[in-house]
């Protein structure tokens, strides 16, 4: 270990062990959260890993719900391509692991990421003992890298990215990053700016391949009965009929609802009968998000709350307190805004609605999703609003002609549609290291 990797160690540890006591505390009420805790310190349940078999093993490991859904499709090639193979998956959030139980169905072994701490990324190593360990998009954690390397795992960053936003902060540890760096066999990058950041961080470029988004190879929705399913589901639910206009704001962050409920209160004077479903991308917000609601003067439900009540809903704003369930919703929007999008926070997963063929909204900061958003918007699919008046005169332009909204969302679901074929190909790059030599 040289002087750099133990200096993160120490320091590291010493956060670790300071802030573990607060936290279980913090969480005594929140049962969730605790076993989040838990694992994440390299306490995992006996058996978690039972499922993986004698053959190769593969650790997929994905931050959050998007990544969930790269992971998902990259791993749908692996098990047609391999079946020999075992998968086990990882997040970091609560949202992440929910999406991922609920994908794969128990399949898979899905259980919380270790914190980048000598103990716990050794558990984790030791009970998952992979094969390739591939890490999704930014996920450039030291201690697991270089611990999984002296191990002899293979290591791949797939759909990698590295964005304009967050280079400078891996720049000012370049060093650190730079060594961890060394201990990854493949670079398999989503475009050619993610893999030029990669390679001024340190990365080898020889080991470094440009093979494209694989969110755009997210299941899709209109396939089969899920789209009749999920639609009856949310008119039911949200009381809605076809001619309801539908405004669905998702993954929204502080302080974007009190713009999209400037809007939508502006839209009302238009559309008296139109309806607002907020889901806040942390729903730990939502007695802030319903102050904002308060301030604002408009009457609201939570979604928990749609069921238990004889009436159903009877406000023009539905606040959605539940995971999951936001992509299904997505089937009964007219139109839908991206969140993340009018504070620098990269903006969320535009894709999903773009799917369902709804126009998309969204605001100047989305370079997480910089690669969508030229798609979408050079393909007419999708326009960048900046405050709640255009948001409002974007609205009410959709509202007014049915038909441009409907053309624009078709053309954005073309627009991804024909790109996908990403997650092909980053999986072909795990399958060669499953292949590859030992050292």
């Amino acid at each position: 270990m040289n002087l750099l990797h133990f200096t993160y160690n120490l320091l590291g540890t010493g956060a670790g062990l300071a802030l573990v006591a607060p936290l279980w505390l913090h969480h005594k009420n929140h049962p969730e959260e605790r076993e989040r805790l838990r694992q994440r310190m390299g306490c995992y349940p006996s058996g978690i890993c039972d499922a993986l078999g004698n053959g190769p093993r593969i650790w997929l490991h994905a931050v959050s719900v998007g990544e969930v859904g790269v992971a998902a499709a990259i791993a749908d090639v692996l098990m047609a391509q391999a079946p020999q193979c075992s998968i086990a998956i990882s997040t970091t959030t609560r949202q992440g692991l929910a999406q991922a139980q609920a994908r794969f169905e128990g399949r898979v072994p899905c259980f919380y990421a270790p914190m980048d701490l000598v103990g716990p990324t050794g558990k984790a190593l030791q009970m998952v003992r992979p094969h390739v360990l591939a890490l999704l998009e930014t996920e450039l954690w030291p201690n697991l890298i270089i611990k999984a390397r002296r191990m002899g795992t293979r290591i791949a960053l797939v759909n990698g990215r590295i964005s304009s936003r967050s280079i400078s902060g891996y720049l000012r540890i370049r060093p650190l990053i730079r060594l961890a760096l060394t201990h990854i066999d493949a670079f398999s990058m989503i475009s050619r700016p993610d893999a030029a950041r990669i390679e001024s961080l340190g990365a080898d470029q020889n080991r470094i391949a440009v093979n494209g988004n694989a969110k755009f190879d997210s299941p899709d929705p209109l396939a089969g009965s899920y789209p009749a399913k999920a639609r009856a589901w949310a008119m039911k639910l949200y009381g809605l009929t076809k001619e309801t206009p539908v405004f669905v704001a998702g993954s929204t962050r502080d302080p974007e609802e009190p713009v999209v409920l400037e809007a939508f209160a502006q839209l009302l004077r238009q559309v008296p009968q139109a309806v607002l479903i907020l889901a806040p991308r942390h729903i730990t917000r939502n007695h802030q998000v319903e102050q904002y609601i308060r301030q604002k003067g408009l009457s609201w439900q939570r979604r928990t709350q749609l069921e238990a009540m004889a009436g159903g809903r009877t406000s023009p704003v539905v606040l959605l307190d539940t995971i999951g369930e936001l992509n299904a919703t997505y089937s009964v929007a007219s139109f839908v805004f991206c969140g993340g999008s009018l504070v620098p926070k990269g903006g969320q997963n535009l894709l999903e609605p773009a799917v369902w063929a709804k126009p998309v909204m969204f605001g100047p900061s989305m370079e997480d999703f910089a690669d969508a958003r030229r798609l979408i918007e050079a393909a007419g699919g999708g326009r960048t609003v900046c405050d709640a008046r255009q948001m409002a005169v974007l609205a009410g332009e959709w509202l007014r002609r049915p038909e441009q909204a409907q053309a624009a969302g078709h053309a954005a679901r073309e627009a991804i549609i024909s790109h996908r074929g990403a997650a092909q190909r980053h999986a072909d790059v795990i399958a060669r290291l499953l292949d590859a030599p030992g050292d």
